[in-house]
């Protein structure tokens, strides 16, 4: 699957929103400038926004971050319906703006009004990736990683759609474990012959 540069950004930096944002909170409050940091890092795909950036920011962003992973966990179950309303909820609370912006001398085409504050146009690039993908009929292509105690979400962008873990890390480890269940079984079963 081949992503443009655009919805690239918002597929990517919705994942890690969901990813290293929505976790943050659950745990406990950490201080704010330690939530700007992971911030900076997910946002470093668009320095402007990284400039901008405060620990004002941190709340909206931790939202979006909640409404974004609460997407992921609809697809998961594969509600598509679900989904598609929390996306529908984003887009007119953030309507995409579509306009041409010139950029290192090449025209692009963004989802978020020129003037937009920063979350706001976070928030509608966003949504206006994930939209897009159920749209093009691409929703089993945004996954949360099958290996038990995971949780991270991803991107599948391989040719067949056929990924099921957010990392090789984790694919090994279920192999592994997989691997170590079945040699477990077989020597019981010679124990017990």
């Amino acid at each position: 699957m081949k992503l443009d540069s655009y919805k690239d950004a918002g597929l990517l930096v919705s994942a890690d929103l969901a990813n290293e944002l929505a976790p943050l909170e659950r745990n406990a409050p950490l201080p704010a400038r330690e939530v700007v940091a992971a911030l900076s890092r997910i946002l470093a795909i668009d320095p402007p926004s990284v400039a901008q950036l405060t620990q004002a920011h941190v709340p909206a962003f931790a939202a979006l971050a909640r409404r974004i992973r609460a997407v992921f966990v609809e697809l998961q179950r594969r509600e598509v319906d679900a989904a598609a309303t929390a996306l529908n909820a984003l887009l007119a609370a953030h309507p995409a703006h579509p306009h041409l912006a010139k950029e290192r001398g090449v025209w692009r085409l963004h989802h978020h009004p020129h003037d937009a504050p920063l979350v706001p146009m976070w928030t509608a690039i966003c949504a206006a990736a994930l939209a897009e993908m159920i749209g093009d009929g691409e929703a089993q292509r945004l996954g949360t990683c099958q290996r038990p105690d995971c949780g991270r979400v991803y991107v599948d962008v391989s040719k067949n759609a056929s990924r099921r873990f957010c990392s090789l890390t984790c694919q090994n480890r279920v192999k592994v474990a997989t691997f170590r269940e079945r040699a477990g079984k077989r020597r019981t079963a010679r124990k017990n012959r």
